[in-house]
């Protein structure tokens, strides 16, 4: 701690993201990347966009980019904000809409970074607890506070609230409600007409799971033109780099191999579910590219599971919280990767 701090953030611990090791000798099922490469046609785009011009700035708002967005998901451009991966949206909707002595409502559980955020902002934050199977629980629509940050699919559960609900939410709810669908490409529908159809939501969406694209950070948002005006106001005036534009601009004009690798990724998780559910783990229904296994007819505990895994090279995710300590989250590998998995556990029971 430091006497120059602003005591939100002295108070406040920050996010501690999953190991990324040096090594290229593990397994990594530990932090949801995609297991397969983006389109080739972003690795052009990657070569081509380093130029002599490169030594200017990126285009400011990344329009271009905003553009193809707009056309694929079928939005207004002034619909659409592009952000640097969706942790700075995510920082954005709190700066932009949240007072200090505002609340922000948070399921719980979630994901860990939503309350560091508001923390860090100096801002307050209540937990509304899911229900045993991970559904929204009655009333919350009723609980007071500036904004309300949803997960669809639940990370670190992967399963989804029921679209009905969400929709009930949107319409109840007095603030304004940001649903995160990082991994909504692996599920069986997502929610983003809601953007057009209710003025008080955000739809946050990234390039960084479904698309490959997680070491080149790009995020984006749709919502109302209200909402998006007041996004602008606060994000970094050059905040994605002009490689991450290119990339983003490729990886959508292959869309479709895209959703082949999805395709790829949602029969592994089938296979997987059902192989940890036979070795004795209670698996949620996950629609997105992990699952959460919870150890219940299986002779270790996760902890253990998850240290003797790594010995073995093989990264999952332990995360050591409340209803979520006798749980490993893992991340859906190659059929290659997935088979080392389930070997070394058949070997550790």
């Amino acid at each position: 701690m430091t006497v120059y701090a602003r005591k939100c953030v002295s108070e406040t611990e920050g996010y501690v993201p999953g190991e990324q090791p040096a090594a290229d000798r593990y397994i990594k099922l530990n932090t949801n990347e995609n297991p397969y490469p983006p389109s080739p046609r972003v690795l052009d785009a990657l070569q081509a966009a380093v130029t002599p011009a490169i030594r200017l700035y990126p285009q400011p708002t990344a329009d271009r980019l905003r553009e193809k967005i707009a056309e694929v998901y079928r939005c207004a451009l002034d619909q659409v904000v592009v952000t640097n991966g969706m942790d700075e949206l995510l920082n954005l909707v709190i700066r932009a809409f949240v007072d200090m002595d505002d609340t922000v409502v948070l399921t719980y559980p979630t994901y860990v970074l939503y309350e560091t955020l508001v923390r860090l902002h100096g801002a307050g934050a209540v937990s509304i607890e899911l229900e045993p199977d991970f559904s929204l629980p009655q009333g919350i629509v009723d609980t007071k506070g500036k904004l309300l940050l949803l997960s669809r699919p639940n990370s670190p559960a992967g399963t989804v609230f029921e679209k009905a609900r969400v929709a009930e939410l949107a319409a109840g709810f007095a603030g304004l409600v940001a649903l995160d669908e990082a991994y909504v490409d692996f599920a069986d529908d997502d929610c983003l007409e809601f953007a057009g159809q209710f003025e008080n939501v955000l739809v946050m969406r990234t390039f960084s799971k479904s698309f490959s694209l997680a070491g080149l950070r790009v995020g984006f948002g749709v919502a109302g033109r209200d909402i998006i005006t007041e996004l602008m106001k606060v994000k970094d005036s050059y905040n994605v780099n002009a490689l991450s534009q290119a990339a983003a601009l490729a990886a959508l004009d292959d869309y479709k191999h895209m959703r082949k690798n999805v395709k790829k990724i949602r029969r592994t998780r089938q296979r997987l579910t059902a192989e940890l559910e036979s070795l004795g783990f209670d698996v949620p229904p996950s629609q997105a590219n992990f699952v959460l296994a919870s150890p219940d007819g299986y002779p270790l505990g996760a902890a253990e599971i998850y240290a003797r895994l790594k010995e073995r090279k093989i990264l999952v995710r332990y995360l050591n919280m409340r209803r979520l300590d006798d749980a490993i989250r893992i991340t859906v590998g190659t059929d290659e990767e997935v088979d080392s998995l389930l070997d070394a556990l058949r070997d550790m029971s």
